[in-house]
């Protein structure tokens, strides 16, 4: 069959590949193959399922699979998933290559098991690169993706099993411990946090510290990056206690590596200061102000951004630190009651009557009126 020319803005999954798809189905009626030339395939027992397995132990709707445009698109993928699309898992669910999975992007070979007598094997003709040793052209899609995904929240569990499956296939050509797994861990990790799932994000952050510290050791720049990844996340739940141990944890690493007067030792302080200010620890924010301004007058001048933020946020902080009768909202009303009290004074003080005392001939002395007073004055 002659193709014609696609452009890719035309093409659909199918037509922007030059591979046959095919799915193998084994159950009790026997073997046959189904090619792969539609979008989309409901897999069941039931009769009127685009793809039927005869087996009472696969559920009627027990699977979909649809295909997926890539972008460019290079060759043509499939995604199954458990149950029907009104998101209702079958009654034993689906195993690929061993595992169970809710969904699956098929790769060529995969091993589909629907139910104990039941099986169905993924095929393309002529192998696709990825077949012979080029994952990562598969890897690659697969992260594509991912970041597809990510952009609605409508697709973020189809997001999280994308990144899962990530993952695995990068355990699969790496090995346990590598950048590359604690880079996907990473990934799954602030993913579950964007869900609020903070107690399985902690969870893949702490693997992937401290995968990074024995692929890379324990002061690798990296391992001070996800040291404070996670510093940040347990401040941004008011988990100040582990916050503060991991970044003061990381600051140690990062003095180590750059020395004590390094501007990013700086930016640092900075940071940690940000940490403290919520828990009104002024104090202490405004000695980490002052150290991060003297380390930064050491290589930049005095109109540096860097330098006069700071100045900023730490003429801030100190009126925090002023005693409250000092600060200008008291200061005012207290100039007003001591001029006040001036003012009444003169009134008062003219107003009221003078005493006077008047010598006597014979040398005693006796207290007069004010009137009084004021005709001798005269």
């Amino acid at each position: 069959m002659t193709r014609r020319f696609i452009s890719p803005q035309e093409a659909t999954v199918f037509e922007g590949s030059q591979f046959e798809h095919s799915l193998v189905i084994k159950d009790p009626e026997g073997i046959r193959g189904t090619r792969l030339d539609d979008r989309f395939y409901k897999i069941g027992r039931s009769p009127k399922s685009d793809i039927c397995v005869h087996s009472q132990l696969v559920s009627r709707e027990h699977a979909t699979l649809k295909g997926i445009l890539t972008d460019p698109p290079l060759f043509q993928i499939f995604r199954l998933s458990d149950g029907n699309p009104e998101n209702r898992k079958s009654t034993n669910g689906i195993k690929i290559n061993g595992k169970e999975r809710d969904n699956w992007v098929l790769m060529h070979g995969d091993e589909i098991v629907f139910s104990s007598d039941s099986i169905a094997h993924y095929r393309i003709d002529p192998e696709p690169p990825y077949a012979n040793g080029r994952v990562d052209i598969f890897l690659e899609c697969l992260k594509d993706l991912a970041k597809r995904y990510l952009k609605s929240v409508n697709y973020i569990n189809i997001a999280k099993a994308t990144l899962q499956q990530i993952l695995v296939l990068t355990q699969q050509i790496y090995g346990e411990v590598h950048p590359e797994v604690a880079n996907c861990l990473i990934d799954i990790a602030l993913l579950h946090h964007s869900q609020n799932d903070f107690a399985n994000g902690e969870t893949l952050f702490l693997q992937a510290i401290a995968i990074r510290k024995q692929a890379l050791g324990e002061e690798h720049p990296d391992v001070v990056s996800a040291m404070l990844d996670l510093s940040a996340i347990y401040n941004s739940q008011a988990l100040y206690a582990k916050a503060e141990n991991l970044f003061l944890a990381a600051l140690e690493i990062k003095k180590n590596l750059l020395g004590h007067e390094h501007p990013e030792i700086a930016a640092s302080l900075v940071d940690l200061a940000a940490m403290y200010y919520p828990q009104r620890r002024y104090q202490e924010v405004k000695n980490l102000y002052e150290n991060a301004i003297k380390i930064y007058k050491r290589s930049q001048n005095d109109e540096h951004s860097n330098i006069l933020s700071v100045q900023k946020k730490l003429a801030s902080v100190k009126k925090k630190l002023r005693p409250k009768w000092l600060s200008s909202n008291l200061l005012i009303p207290a100039s007003l009651i001591l001029l006040s009290g001036v003012i009444a004074y003169t009134f008062f003080a003219l107003k009221s009557d003078i005493a006077c005392v008047k010598v006597l001939p014979d040398g005693s002395t006796k207290l007069i009126s004010g009137d009084e007073c004021r005709q001798i004055s005269k």
